[in-house]
């Protein structure tokens, strides 16, 4: 990797931004792309460094972006042969001299988000493990609430409006992921629920007893909170362990999280990013409209890409010479369907 790249890599890292690093790891001739290339391409969409000319730039971005909602890599197999292992995703190779060559699309995300709300004791403990299991840990203590010390020495970060906090998380990338904790000990608890709960987090969680959950939730459904949200509060939270100190019930807390990551189809997990498994990601860079170059098959995002008009439709190419053979000899490709939805 170049020292550009890994200074751009180190600024987003410290800035909290998520990218996604593409590295050719295979090719064979002919193709501009040799094992070691690498490149970033960073959440609006923009690619810094060298994988190799137009015939992948297009796709690996496109594939980039959808990692970074997934939170999961890919390796990318353009002009792949029949055989080829699971794993690979194929891809179409658009440079009419052929060759190929395999991506690997890595995301790198920023650390999970813990917002715990709350002074208590316990709520000290989850910001004090939560930061030693790597996650960035946001503490909320209230503007009328007693000052502590403790939690801003431990917390990555104090805050006094909870509301405010949540909305700040709430259109993050789907493979980042967001936890909350209420540990306000019966003092606030249905409006610091309610307010976490706008930003759909991946847990939601509150320190209460069966009973006092039971009213709990008659209060955030009288508030009007919808029941599927309602649904998700672990409450009481944590595992039961047996947990008595605030250390203790602290480590259920953070194993219940670990336990529920671990296994993402439960039905009452929460996808990446607290949406839905049926509602599309945030990202509309990655959701924008797409064709399909019907010269060499590859799919390229409608803005920006080379284009023509043909029988009054618009057609969309990924480079210039693919537009060039289209409308020299458009009866050879008008079976194929310029633009699908995306």
């Amino acid at each position: 990797m170049k020292r550009e790249l890994l200074d751009l890599a180190a600024r987003l890292t410290a800035e909290r931004q998520p990218y996604a690093l593409a590295t050719v790891v295979r090719s064979e001739r002919p193709t501009s792309g040799k094992p070691g290339n690498m490149a970033l391409v960073s959440a609006d969409g923009v690619m810094h460094g060298w994988i190799g000319g137009s015939c992948t730039r297009s796709e690996v971005i496109r594939h980039a972006l959808e990692t970074l909602n997934e939170g999961e890599p890919r390796l990318l197999a353009f002009g792949s042969s029949p055989g080829r292992p699971d794993d690979l995703v194929p891809v179409p190779m658009s440079c009419s001299s052929g060759g190929k060559v395999e991506v690997h699309v890595n995301p790198v995300l920023p650390a999970p988000v813990l917002i715990v709300a709350g002074s208590s004791p316990v709520a000290v403990a989850l910001v004090r493990l939560g930061g030693a299991m790597g996650y960035t840990t946001v503490a909320e203590v209230p503007a009328d609430g007693a000052p502590d010390g403790t939690l801003a020495a431990v917390a990555d970060e104090v805050v006094d409006d909870l509301a405010e906090t949540a909305a700040r998380y709430a259109e993050r990338p789907r493979g980042w992921k967001l936890y909350g904790v209420v540990a306000t000990m019966g003092r606030r608890d249905e409006r610091s629920l309610a307010e976490l709960a706008a930003a759909a987090p991946d847990y939601l969680g509150v320190i209460a007893s069966p009973t006092r959950m039971e009213e709990v939730r008659r209060v955030l459904a009288a508030q009007g909170l919808d029941d599927d949200r309602i649904a998700r509060v672990r409450g009481p939270a944590g595992l039961d362990i047996g947990a008595e100190s605030p250390e203790e019930i602290a480590v259920s807390i953070l194993a219940e999280i670990v336990q529920l990551e671990a296994k993402p189809g439960e039905p009452e997990a929460v996808e990446s990013g607290g949406a839905p498994a049926d509602e599309a990601p945030r990202d509309d860079r990655a959701n924008a409209a797409q064709a399909t170059d019907p010269v060499c098959g590859m799919t390229v995002p409608v803005a920006g890409s080379p284009s023509s008009v043909f029988e009054g439709e618009p057609v969309y190419f990924c480079c210039e010479g693919c537009r060039s053979r289209f409308d020299a000899t458009p009866e050879l490709y008008v079976s194929a369907s310029p633009v699908r939805p995306s």
